[in-house]
């Protein structure tokens, strides 16, 4: 896409409402087989602030079982009471967040994707109110906005390389104010991204400071799970 385009759509939220519902409905969708993974889902909410978008992500306390202090998106596994993984993303997403399903304009899906923890995940595309009256349980510390204009940027992304099943994947780092989103997150973030701009947005190398920020991060985790384990 055009960078005068994509500039346009930034600044209009009907417009790039529309143009992310067209992209997400007008491709083949990656689906994984399930197999023996747990099925779960995420809301990818896109908030439209003052000509300046953004996606609501969360950083997760150190009380949840998986991915402590880390960035995410809200959600979960799915229940056997869910009407499918829309149903399992709204869900999350309003006990997380308290981000009302009918508040919630569906625009589409990812790819699916798998964690290292053994979750396939599904992530639902949503528009969101902004702003809105938000209320986290205690699974998140804080809510946190990753600007699409900055995360639209050639000099935003940084990535290294890791082998994850048997294959060669990139591992992307962006940082926001408040943390670095990376992991599983970063990665369907970026894959969002991709899609919105039409093309691969640019990556670098990771600056000190990302790794830094992710490394703090598991040594707390590690801490977290000594101190756990030795009560």
């Amino acid at each position: 896409m055009h960078t005068d385009s994509l500039e346009y759509l930034l600044t209009e939220e009907h417009e790039l409402k529309r143009h992310i519902q067209t992209v997400l409905t007008g491709r083949t969708r990656r689906i994984i087989p399930k197999e023996n993974l747990r099925e779960s889902a995420v809301l990818v909410p896109v908030c439209f602030s003052e000509n300046d978008p953004s996606i609501i992500v969360t950083k997760r306390s150190m009380n949840v079982e998986h991915h402590k202090g880390e960035i995410s998106f809200p959600g979960g596994g799915s229940e056997p009471e869910d009407d499918g993984l829309i149903a399992t993303a709204l869900r999350e997403a309003y006990e997380e967040i308290g981000l009302l399903p009918a508040d919630v304009d569906v625009l589409g899906f990812l790819d699916d994707h798998i964690s290292i923890m053994g979750f396939h995940i599904t992530p639902v595309v949503g528009s969101i109110p902004c702003p809105y009256n938000f209320t986290i349980n205690s699974e998140s510390e804080t809510l946190l906005h990753v600007p699409l204009r900055h995360a639209l940027t050639d000099t935003a992304w940084m990535a290294e390389k890791t082998t994850f099943m048997g294959r060669d994947i990139n591992i992307y780092f962006l940082e926001i104010e408040g943390g670095v989103v990376w992991g599983a997150t970063a990665r369907m973030l970026k894959h969002f991204i991709d899609l919105i701009a039409g093309r691969t947005v640019a990556f670098s190398k990771v600056s000190a400071h990302a790794r830094s920020w992710v490394e703090d991060v598991m040594s707390k985790q590690e801490v977290y799970q000594v101190n756990n384990e030795a009560e």
